[in-house]
């Protein structure tokens, strides 16, 4: 049976597509309560091909619409080693705020009612929920959670997140222009810095596992990286602060492979989805198109009155292989390969080998998932180091066949 009345704690895009896909299918009442309806999050706000091919109205990315096409990416290793290559499918990058602006409309659209402003009263009333904001009270007969991984509102309904299973970011809105899209790996780092472009400025930013980075420790590397690469503003950005730059910090899910063994993502009369269900790669922080995805898995199994659906339905479609991404993750940004660290192998070997960028291009597209890239890695191994020792013979002027 399909609940009357469906209540959505949190408008970004996981509680947008919910509330979107519910009202099209028919549900009786679709209330969204969002208080950060202006919100800048901090994220690059890359949408993958992935996304776009199955939300193809997210791909109208121009400036007058909020968004922008990203064609061109540099990968850049620990020991400085890069590789620049055009994108076969281009990233569409939206500001946050725009973006869920644009959900929110299309939520509102379909027949979801979107009420602004804080949440007052929250509380169980019987086998539903009663809910206060803007001097008014609420009923709702099934509660979505979909307010973010830092809600304190997780804890009432499941085991909140440990600091294990985050990643700290921090970074600066820079008022400059670029078209390229760069991350920089770290030595013994489990993540990466970042420039997305975006309409009228660039992000620019880092990330690291909250339990074994401090907020310092990340300026440091930040700053450094952005003198490297010209998007230092100001003559104060060594001292936290860069110029006219906005500056953001934000708690981005990175579930420990613990975290994923326990996760709740259903209960009585309630569900999570997006960021406060923890879906989330661990490996490169995509976390749009999987609380897109959320929103719209829950959305259909609630439609079709099966609530208990919508666990299952994640775990096939992609929670198994972001279940793996988390025990990836260790190994992808402090392991080494071949006497360096993976991270440097990966940019190395795609500078000279076509196998090893296809890879990378897939990765980055969204088409290549976990499970199979162990296996696509070994059998294309020695295609990579016949090609990467071809071309490290080619620059001092040999041919392989010579040898």
């Amino acid at each position: 049976m399909v609940p009357k009345a469906i209540a959505i704690i949190g408008g970004g895009p996981a509680g947008a597509m919910a509330a979107e896909k519910l009202a099209r299918g028919g549900a009786s009442r679709v209330t969204v309560f969002e208080e950060k309806l202006n919100w800048e999050k901090p994220c690059g706000g890359g949408l993958s091909h992935k996304a776009l091919r199955r939300y193809p109205f997210l791909s109208q990315a121009t400036p007058q619409t909020g968004g922008k096409y990203v064609r061109d990416a540099e990968f850049v290793a620990p020991n400085g080693a890069s590789v620049r290559f055009r994108l076969r499918e281009p990233l569409a990058i939206y500001a946050r705020r725009v973006l869920n602006h644009l959900l929110l409309r299309r939520a509102e659209e379909a027949g979801a009612e979107v009420v602004p402003g804080h949440l007052t009263g929250f509380r169980r009333a019987g086998s539903g929920w009663e809910f206060s904001a803007r001097q008014k009270s609420y009923h709702a007969d099934y509660l979505i959670l979909a307010a973010g991984a830092r809600t304190a509102l997780r804890r009432l309904l499941t085991g909140g997140f440990g600091t294990r299973d985050f990643m700290l970011t921090y970074g600066y809105y820079a008022p400059l222009q670029d078209d390229l899209l760069r991350v920089q790996f770290f030595r013994d780092f489990e993540g990466y810095a970042w420039a997305f472009p975006r309409p009228d400025h660039l992000s620019v930013g880092i990330c690291g596992k909250m339990a074994e980075e401090n907020m310092a420790g990340l300026q440091e590397r930040l700053h450094g990286f952005m003198r490297q690469f010209g998007y230092a503003v100001g003559d104060s950005v060594p001292h936290g602060h860069a110029g006219g730059s906005a500056v953001f910090s934000h708690l981005l899910p990175a579930l420990s492979v613990e975290s994923w063994g326990n996760l709740r993502l259903e209960g009585p009369a309630w569900a999570l989805a997006g960021d406060a269900a923890g879906l989330v790669d661990s490996v490169t922080g995509e976390g749009i198109y999987y609380a897109m995805r959320s929103g719209e898995l829950l959305a259909e199994a609630l439609l079709e009155g099966f609530p208990a659906l919508y666990p299952e339905r994640v775990r096939e479609e992609f929670g198994r292989a972001l279940a793996l991404g988390a025990r990836l993750a260790p190994l992808f940004y402090r392991g080494d390969f071949l006497g360096a660290p993976v991270t440097t192998r990966l940019v190395e070997f795609s500078a000279r080998s076509r196998r090893f960028r296809a890879v990378l291009q897939d990765l980055i597209e969204g088409s290549q998932s976990y499970p199979g890239l162990a296996a696509r890695l070994y059998w294309g191994l020695t295609g990579t180091l016949w090609e990467v020792a071809a071309g490290l013979l080619s620059e001092k002027g040999l041919r392989p066949e010579t040898l």
